[in-house]
């Protein structure tokens, strides 16, 4: 009888303990006025707690109601189709608050440029986040001499090939991770360089731009340019 009480009694400490945490909103939502400091600052915390390895969501069905007739993510980020880098875990965020756009080797043509503007010509974007990651697939691919099997693929590679500045000069052990960062921040630049409303945007200061790099095996996420 004893042994019973002090089970329960245990039970009801632990369930205690737990009630503050599970009473708290996760993600809290990005507050307004946004600018780039403060929302990579709140994706910054979502990546704390991934990093921990448990994201407590609560609100799910409540997010999917508030946005079953609209949306307003201040946040459209840039990624690759890599199945190990889904970016609302990584940046523990929740139903509506991320605009993704994800294809291999996270470059833009113009359908993903064109994604981006219909964000930005809908004033839901305030930030761009342009995101690489470790031991990238199709930089791997666009470092070899050899090209890959279809037009397509070959495109692929080109584009990313097009970042290796000084590529002769990179130590073999670094070549895979200097690459990604290239192709990441070159990504970016191409942003700029091929879409008026995305580049007038940035520089009038209505929308931020950051370029970062994933680590696989940590869940980290660190800037690389700002």
């Amino acid at each position: 009888m004893r042994r019973s009480v002090s089970i329960v009694f245990v039970f009801l400490a632990v369930l205690g303990m737990g009630l503050p945490l599970a009473a708290q909103q996760f993600p809290p939502p990005f507050q307004e006025p946004y600018t780039t400091a403060s929302l990579w600052n709140d994706l910054m915390r979502g990546n704390t707690v991934y990093k921990g390895g448990s994201l407590p969501y609560t609100g799910i069905a409540g997010a999917r109601e508030r946005t079953a007739d609209k949306q307003n993510p201040p946040v459209t980020v840039l990624s690759c189709s890599d199945s190990r880098v889904p970016p609302e875990l990584v940046f523990g965020r929740t139903v509506g608050d991320l605009f993704v756009v994800r294809v291999a080797g996270n470059v833009a043509d113009p359908f993903e440029i064109a994604s981006i503007e219909y964000a930005i010509d809908h004033n839901w974007t305030k930030l761009i986040v342009v995101m690489g990651h470790q031991n990238c697939g199709a930089v791997v691919e666009a470092l070899k001499t050899d090209d890959p099997p279809t037009p397509s693929l070959v495109s692929l590679v080109q584009r990313i090939r097009e970042s290796f500045v000084g590529l002769p000069l990179w130590p073999e052990k670094d070549r895979v991770e200097r690459g990604v960062k290239a192709n990441a921040l070159s990504s970016a630049a191409y942003l700029l360089a091929h879409s008026t409303v995305i580049r007038k945007a940035v520089l009038d200061k209505r929308v931020g731009l950051i370029v970062a790099y994933y680590k696989l095996e940590s869940g980290e996420v660190e800037v690389l340019q700002q």
